[in-house]
């Protein structure tokens, strides 16, 4: 029997019209959907989002902005973000174009920096949900404060001018048929399988940023995180990207995967995979990863850059992100956003059980020991 799924077209930022694929076939497409955990073409929640214009946004400051006519943003950020904000911001500041450049990680980093050195045109605003972009680019980034600084948490803003957009969660997704009517609603559930699912249970591999920064923060703030590894590590089969997992996932070649990308919630039911998998929260220690916006320094458009971080901060902006999949980090859009907030993560875990992924150097400097006693606890 077929599914029905969204086929991404030629044309990035459009959707062709939906058809009917074999299961596998959808197995072979929802790889290429997920590729990293924040890569393109997670499916979108059913969000109206406000398309009001934020009124702490000065006319003096939108019209400097709309002299600009531009803002380059470098990013990783998944398509649907683009599709949802473009149209919605360009109505609200019309003479602004956003032009998008798609780069994970090192290559952001690695661009960026070769061009301020040679003088070239670069970004205006950098958009990333990796740590180490943010590590790599500290100097190159402009301090600022945002109109909104005040109503966001603190977590959302680490340094002065980098604030966060969204916070995507973790999540746990499992093979439907492998758990029956008894599926993991915890870490300890997934360990508690271990025994008996050798080489069964995936997560990413430590030399994936977003794999490194979730198992990090585990044991950061759990104390029993490393009995929790030596249970799972012997049984887990370590990926560098999602999409491959949760075709692995749906094929039964895993039952379980940990650490998974809250984006994968608002896949599975357009792709007709939710018959197949189910996903939950890590009750006892969700890792939130936060997505975050930065002006850079000496861009050619500094104040279109500033404006677009500022609508991204502001509420309505924070519905545009939600519809499109990630997960907003302001508490006053919970109703709108649902799921797709922070808040209401945290209703449904706790907030003893959210475990924010911080914008920390030691993140950085722990990481050879680390591996050094995740290689142990694999038993290598």
């Amino acid at each position: 029997m077929g599914v029905i799924i969204a086929v991404p077209g030629s044309d990035t930022r459009g959707i062709r019209p939906m058809r009917s694929v074999s299961r596998y076939a959808a197995f072979g497409l929802l790889a290429g959907l997920l590729l990293t955990a924040c890569g393109n073409g997670e499916s979108a929640p059913e969000i109206a989002a406000d398309t009001s214009k934020p009124s702490e946004i000065t006319s003096e400051v939108v019209e400097t902005a709309q002299a600009e006519g531009e803002v380059v943003v470098y990013t990783n950020s998944p398509d649907e973000l683009w599709d949802a904000l473009i149209p919605k911001f360009e109505q609200a500041y019309p003479g602004i174009k956003i032009s998008p450049v798609s780069l994970n990680g090192p290559e952001l980093v690695q661009r960026l920096l070769s061009e301020q050195r040679s003088g070239a045109s670069t970004a205006d605003l950098v958009i990333d949900s990796s740590p180490s972009t943010f590590f790599g680019l500290k100097e190159s980034l402009a301090e600022r404060s945002s109109v909104f600084d005040s109503e966001l948490p603190d977590y959302a803003k680490p340094w002065p001018g980098v604030y966060a957009i969204s916070a995507e969660p973790s999540i746990i997704v499992y093979n439907k048929a492998a758990f029956g009517e008894d599926p993991p609603e915890s870490l300890a559930d997934v360990a508690a399988t271990a025994g008996e699912n050798r080489g069964k249970l995936t997560t990413y591999d430590i030399d994936s940023e977003n794999g490194y920064a979730q198992m990090w923060t585990l044991t950061k703030d759990r104390d029993d995180a490393w009995r929790l590894y030596e249970q799972l590590a012997p049984s887990t089969r370590y990926e560098m990207n999602g999409g491959s997992m949760t075709q692995k996932l749906a094929q039964g070649e895993y039952t379980a995967g940990y650490f998974q990308s809250g984006l994968v919630r608002g896949l599975l039911k357009p792709s007709g995979l939710d018959s197949v998998l189910g996903w939950s929260y890590e009750s006892d220690g969700t890792i939130v990863v936060p997505r975050y916006a930065s002006v850079v320094k000496g861009a050619a458009h500094p104040n279109a850059a500033a404006l677009l971080q500022d609508y991204l901060l502001s509420a309505p902006g924070q519905t545009v992100a939600c519809s499109s999949g990630l997960t907003a980090v302001r508490d006053d859009v919970a109703t709108t956003c649902g799921d797709f907030s922070v808040k209401g993560v945290t209703d449904q875990v706790g907030e003893e059980n959210i475990l924010m992924v911080p914008l920390d150097e030691a993140l950085r400097a722990d990481k050879p020991s680390f591996a050094a006693r995740l290689t142990e606890a694999r038993g290598q």
